[in-house]
């Protein structure tokens, strides 16, 4: 087997989620995948399943013997809820406590529906569920206890194209979260697709410069809520400010600021995001001839306060916006130890000459903005605040696996979207509550979410009890000042 072997379109259509591909002995093979959490190095480690079949050019997959004998048993058996007698109790438990408000918008708004997404954004954030495998783990959690339904994959797949086509239900449930005057952020990342019949999939590179099929998710974060507020869609290759206008336009705010990447700024896009009447904060790439070091004398320099250390900085007019060049004391020198640690390490690349130019750059932040009679501490408290949607971007890819979606219908793909967004806000439910007790260092989210999953409720004689808690769950519960009955 080949880790660097490039897999052709033909078979690479075939990849599924909780799929992976192989090419052993000059043939192309699909595998079961899936992952679980290693709680002695505490990170998420793959698993190799069993042998799905194999791929061949011009007839496409051709499955294995066993595992077709395996389906027809599987789909001859529909799962029964009443027959399970052991279920995920412990992050049941959680969201029933936390889920209040989602769950009387979502009755508001999708009334014939609101179990299913709840359902459905359970698996997602739980388990990084795909549909196929939904129904078992409805079936094995708390939440389901009381609902007769037997529930297949197709109900899922169903719903999602049902909710999908309500766009304005799922615009009027965005809008309820946001509020007048609020401190919006705006930006936007990319989702790769197997699909080749969605309008939205474009062919782009993604980050390892592999072209492939994408469409752009645009995301309006609240600072004020501190929580991803309005989403929407666009094909992968609409880049500029025009997907930042509609989407605005839809979400009804007025007042929006847009914190781009430092990728992001050209003097077109300048001009364009300014021409559009929107607000734009854009930090510059050091190198970027518009900066002007010189202007870094502090006894000439403002300063205030940030988290405990002092920022100092200077502002001047350029192409009719204003560059601030904030200075942070703590920062330079520790890139200025960085850099000399480099010239010992790597004396090759990093030299005493190259140090001498970078000097008067080191520990500086460049920004440009065209908001009218900006204020130094604003600009800056604003842009940190950036750190937050890196935050949301990170709990989307990484936490729910949502980079990359196999939906190949429109409709579908609007419902999968929503429902990940309903998880996206459970994620930050958590993500504050471990901040605020500040436990975000000993904790990350998929570790509150792996170990409140272990807490079981197990049935004996009719009747649910709750199995012994263990000493680490406990104390993070404790911590936290939650309880599990």
């Amino acid at each position: 087997m080949s880790s660097n072997h490039i897999y052709p379109a033909w078979a690479i259509e075939h990849r599924k989620p909780a799929t992976e591909l192989r090419f052993i002995n000059n043939k192309y093979y699909l595998y079961e995948v899936s992952s679980f959490y290693d709680p002695i190095l505490k990170k998420t480690k793959k698993k190799t399943g069993s042998l799905l079949g194999t791929i061949k050019e011009g007839i496409g997959f051709v499955p294995s013997g066993k595992k077709e004998l395996k389906d027809k048993v599987a789909k001859s058996q529909i799962i029964d809820p009443n027959t399970i007698s052991v279920r995920e109790f412990g992050f049941t438990t959680f969201l029933n406590q936390y889920n209040q408000t989602i769950k009387l918008k979502l009755s508001e708004f999708f009334p014939n529906h609101v179990e299913l997404i709840i359902y459905m954004a359970y698996c997602r954030i739980a388990h990084q569920s795909p549909l196929s495998r939904m129904d078992l783990h409805v079936a094995k959690s708390y939440l389901s206890v009381g609902d007769t339904k037997k529930y297949s994959d197709k109900d899922f797949s169903q719903a999602l194209k049902t909710i999908g086509k309500n766009r304005d239900a799922i615009t009027a449930y965005l809008k309820s979260f946001i509020k007048p005057n609020e401190h919006i952020l705006v930006d936007m990342t990319n989702i790769f697709s197997a699909s080749n019949q969605m309008r939205y999939s474009k062919e782009g590179y993604n980050s390892d410069m592999v072209f492939e099929k994408q469409f752009n998710l645009l995301y309006i974060y609240s600072a004020t809520l501190q929580q991803p507020a309005f989403y929407k869609i666009y094909s992968g290759n609409i880049k500029d400010v025009s997907g930042f206008q509609l989407c605005l336009q839809e979400s009804g705010i007025k007042d929006a600021i847009i914190i781009a990447d430092k990728g992001f700024y050209s003097e077109e896009n300048f001009k364009k995001i300014t021409e559009s009447n929107l607000k734009m904060i854009v930090p510059l790439r050091r190198d970027n001839k518009a900066i002007d070091y010189t202007k870094i004398v502090q006894q000439e320099m403002s300063y205030f306060k940030f988290e405990d250390r002092y920022i100092w900085h200077v502002k001047y007019r350029f192409n009719k916006g204003t560059i601030f060049l904030f200075l942070d004391e703590k920062l330079k020198v520790n890139e200025k130890k960085d850099y000399l640690d480099r010239i010992e390490t790597l004396p090759e690349t990093f030299t005493k000459e190259g140090f001498a130019l970078k000097f008067n750059q080191f520990g500086t932040i460049a920004m440009i903005t065209n908001m009218e009679e900006p204020e130094a501490e604003d600009i800056f408290t604003s842009y940190k605040s950036r750190n937050e949607v890196e935050v949301m971007f990170d709990g989307y890819k990484n936490i729910l696996k949502a980079d990359r979606t196999y939906m190949q219908d429109e409709d579908a793909l609007e419902g999968y979207m929503f429902i990940n967004h309903i998880a996206l806000q459970w994620y930050y439910i958590i993500y504050k509550l471990l901040k605020e007790n500040k436990l975000l260092k000993k904790y990350a989210v998929t570790d509150f979410i792996k170990l409140l999953v272990e807490i079981k409720k197990v049935r004996i004689n009719e009747i649910w009890y709750t199995e012994p808690i263990i000493k680490r769950i406990q104390t993070m519960l404790d911590q936290l000042k939650l309880s599990v009955p």
